[in-house]
């Protein structure tokens, strides 16, 4: 099958011929790729999208990219580990979308993979990655889709139903620390009061139990008042070692109220793996923006049934303050329970900031974040502090 929609895609996308556009109409559509900004094609303000093409059979091709590198800074306590990484909160990659109508529906491709830079989300105290390693799993989208009245049928690399759901946030600031901070700074470990390094990391006790990026089939219904259902089946062809298939159901709501744009979704996951009992898990997520004030809101929870749980919030504000381009300010809190055993609990908050550079398409951001996480019994766990700052440049 997944040579198929490799075959598939290649000829979608090598048949038609190219003639840069001057000012294209791409189709028009409810079909949303993913929730999290993170996920869409980035484009600039002030340029638009640089780099679309018209196809002569009426379809439009659109390039677009980024480099996020970012100064990482972990203190556990005891010592601080620096690093010059990619900021694994939105990290670099290139890729490209095709739309093409055909007979009352509208086609779709898309290809994107990471870079393979050094991830923020894998260094840790001990151990930091080689500056440049592309793995399969770099690759972040090949997929192929149709989209018509009843609906969008996806199939190929890409977001299950539920990703997303879990990280609605419109303060702007994910890219300087997103909902549970995993990442940033998820390899990293806690030291306990002695000063020794022990097995707990970060990623362990921080989740938000968002969906993921898998090989599947996906169906979105038509939005009607806002609101679109979604579903999808997938497997994690990517590594080997995973044999769980994936299961998942989503809704998902845009809608404005007086002077507020509201969105607001929730994931269901069943993880069936034949060497481990089940897993599921259940989140959601709204964000709020007061449009003549930039104010905004964001907040999520979810829990693994029968395990952790965890609720998160951010209070932010944006607004054009310079002529240069949008600043972005925003403050979080994340609580999680029961994260490795039952009583434990997990608590970090932290402060950030985005300004954007229109003419140069450049973001320049950063965010300090504090770790804590307690055992009802054991160990004791000292206080952790992240620092993550960098310069994302996009096309």
């Amino acid at each position: 099958m997944k040579h198929h929609l490799l075959a598939c895609s290649a000829a979608f996308i090598l048949a038609p011929w190219l003639s840069q556009a001057s000012a294209q109409e791409v189709p028009k559509t409810d079909f949303d790729y993913d929730a999290l900004i993170e996920e869409l094609p980035i484009e600039s303000d002030a340029y638009g999208p640089p780099l679309t093409f018209d196809m002569y059979s009426g379809g439009v091709i659109n390039f677009y990219g980024q480099l996020n590198p970012a100064y990482q800074g972990f203190n556990d306590g005891e010592e601080t580990t620096s690093n010059l990484v990619d900021n694994g909160n939105w990290n670099s990659r290139v890729g490209f979308t095709i739309v093409e109508p055909a007979d009352g529906i509208t086609l779709r491709a898309r290809f994107e993979t990471g870079l393979g830079l050094r991830s923020s989300a894998l260094v840790s105290q001990d151990y930091t990655p080689d500056a440049i390693d592309w793995q399969p799993r770099s690759l972040r989208w090949f997929e192929v889709a149709g989209e018509g009245s009843l609906g969008t049928v996806s199939l190929g690399q890409g977001s299950m139903a539920s990703d997303g759901t879990a990280g609605l946030d419109d303060s702007a600031t994910f890219v300087a620390g997103a909902t549970d901070s995993s990442d940033g700074f998820g390899s990293f470990r806690f030291r306990d009061s002695d000063g020794k390094l022990t097995n707990v990391t970060v990623g362990q006790v921080n989740s938000n139990f968002n969906g993921a990026r898998r090989f599947r089939a996906r169906y979105d219904t038509p939005v009607v008042e806002g609101v679109m259902l979604s579903t999808s089946l997938g497997k994690n062809v990517l590594v080997e070692e995973d044999n769980t298939t994936y299961y998942d159901a989503a809704i998902r709501w845009t809608g404005t109220v007086g002077d507020f744009a509201i969105r607001a979704a929730a994931g269901y996951q069943w993880l069936d793996n034949p060497d481990t009992p089940d897993t599921r898990r259940l989140a959601g997520s709204m964000t709020v923006v007061h449009e003549p004030t930039g104010l905004n809101l964001a907040v999520s929870a979810g829990e693994q049934v029968g395990g952790a749980s965890y609720v998160w919030g951010r209070l932010g504000w944006r607004n054009q303050v310079f002529d240069l381009g949008p600043t972005a300010l925003s403050v979080d809190y994340y609580y999680g329970q029961d994260f490795l055993s039952e009583g434990a609990r997990t608590e970090n908050y932290g402060i950030y900031a985005v300004q954007t550079f229109d003419a140069l398409s450049v973001d320049l951001y950063g965010g300090v974040r504090k770790f804590t996480y307690s055992a009802k019994l054991g160990t004791d766990y000292q206080d952790a502090y992240g620092i993550l700052t960098g310069m994302r440049f996009f096309f």
